[in-house]
């Protein structure tokens, strides 16, 4: 099946995500293990929107689909997540064009041979915004960076607890204006998730939390969360970083659940 070079892209136009990276791992893994339907990856990665093709890509048809299968044959047995930021890029890799790309947008996606990132941008037309899928080549194993689940719920509860003290210890109350509504909402992002049924309970226990963590600091980001100086911007920030990074390393570890089973059981002997 043709395919295309790598860096080039396609784009679909369909609902905005910001972890569509993130179900194309889980869901593309549970599809790699016979555990889901082919059409169920494309509904919970894509949804059903209208797309249109690019060079390289066969007329008609959905580049997941099109990376899907050649993930397939080629052996992939899961798929492998990242969530790149500025200072942390853990399981990152492939060319310096795709970095770029993939730190843009926050995500990535890796199996044999190559890995996919898309970038979701608004647009005046009527049909909705519009995601750009690109393609880079890159290796398919796992860096040796990325957390466990074990290490990342430990990770996770230590930096909640020590930001917990750390806040009380500073008295910073003004750090958290009264965003209660906002707040209440945060916490049902852990109860709106769409993993495979076969997912790891405890990867989804792991997400729930972590999604709910990600949800809050989304609130707290927004200018409308209250007046705070610049000073004080910057020290709540500081003050969150550790917890940021733990709810990244936790979202991977995750999403990750069933690269980590995959690997785990290859490394056991027969």
């Amino acid at each position: 099946m043709p395919h295309p070079e790598p860096g080039e892209s396609v784009i679909l136009v369909l609902v905005s995500d910001h972890r569509r990276c993130a179900r194309l791992a889980a869901w593309g893994s549970a599809w790699l293990a016979g555990a889901a339907a082919f059409d169920q990856v494309l509904d919970a990665v894509t949804g059903r929107g209208r797309h249109a093709g690019a060079a390289g890509f066969p007329a008609g048809l959905n580049p997941v689909g099109v990376a899907l299968t050649e993930w397939k044959r080629s052996g992939t047995s899961a798929l492998r997540l990242a969530l790149p930021v500025p200072g942390d890029v853990r399981g990152l890799v492939g060319t310096a064009e795709f970095r770029r790309q993939a730190l843009d947008a926050g995500q990535a996606v890796f199996g044999t041979g190559f890995g996919l990132t898309v970038i979701t941008r608004e647009t005046p037309s009527s049909a909705g915004p519009e995601s750009v899928w690109h393609r880079g080549e890159a290796d398919a194993g796992p860096p040796a960076d990325l957390p466990s689940l074990a290490d990342a719920e430990h990770a996770l509860t230590d930096a909640i607890r020590e930001t917990a003290s750390d806040f009380a210890r500073r008295g910073s109350t003004s750090w958290l204006p009264d965003i209660t509504p906002a707040l209440s909402d945060a916490r049902r992002a852990g109860e709106r998730l769409h993993l495979p049924a076969g997912h790891p309970p405890r990867a989804v226990r792991l997400i729930a939390q972590a999604e709910r963590l990600s949800a809050v600091f989304t609130v707290l980001d927004r200018d409308s969360t209250g007046p705070l100086t610049a000073a004080a911007a910057q020290e709540r920030a500081q003050a969150l970083a550790p917890l940021r990074l733990a709810v990244r390393g936790a979202l991977l570890a995750g999403y990750n659940a069933p690269l980590e089973a995959a690997t785990g059981d290859q490394a056991r002997p027969a």
